[in-house]
């Protein structure tokens, strides 16, 4: 008889992990209200103390889109910048972004960036919104070594 109790609890278990991880989300998910003619937004953040965004990936409907960034780190700053173009536009604004320095919270002045939030202290958020077009998006942090860390991801819009 314990071992039928012991068996049922543990396939109880495993059946409230299945059903968590699956209502959990795997990241950032379009918000209501694209349909009602307000912005799509999404919800991107780090991978904790990792130089990652999380989820790399990124899907949204062309037209007003509201990018919501959280830094999920304790320790380290991060911001979010989306350019239009791929690995070879985004090493250059990373570059420009690092020679723009901490006064300018490392974002250059660069007619390739798209969307771009602040500097954002661990623990704390900022958020934009931009017209997007159909098409492929990256986008990076450019704090100084966070890019060639592999801090980037991809924003497709169809």
């Amino acid at each position: 008889m314990k071992l039928n109790v012991r068996s049922w609890l543990a396939g109880v278990a495993v059946a409230s992990a299945l059903v968590l991880t699956a209502c959990g989300g795997g990241g950032a998910q379009p918000a209501a209200g694209g349909d009602s003619g307000g912005a799509s937004a999404l919800n991107i953040s780090t991978a904790g103390e990792q130089l990652a965004f999380a989820p790399a990936n990124l899907t949204a409907k062309p037209g007003d889109v509201k990018v919501t960034f959280k830094n999920g780190s304790g320790a380290q700053k991060h911001n979010w910048i989306l350019v239009k173009g791929g690995d070879d536009v985004a090493a250059k604004v990373d570059e420009a972004g690092v020679a723009a320095g901490d006064a300018k919270g490392y974002i250059p002045d660069d007619a390739n960036i798209v969307a771009k939030t602040k500097l954002v202290d661990g623990g704390a958020s900022d958020s934009v919104t931009a017209k997007l077009d159909a098409g492929t998006y990256t986008f990076l942090c450019t704090f100084p070594g966070h890019y060639a860390a592999g801090m980037k991801g991809t924003l497709t819009v169809k």
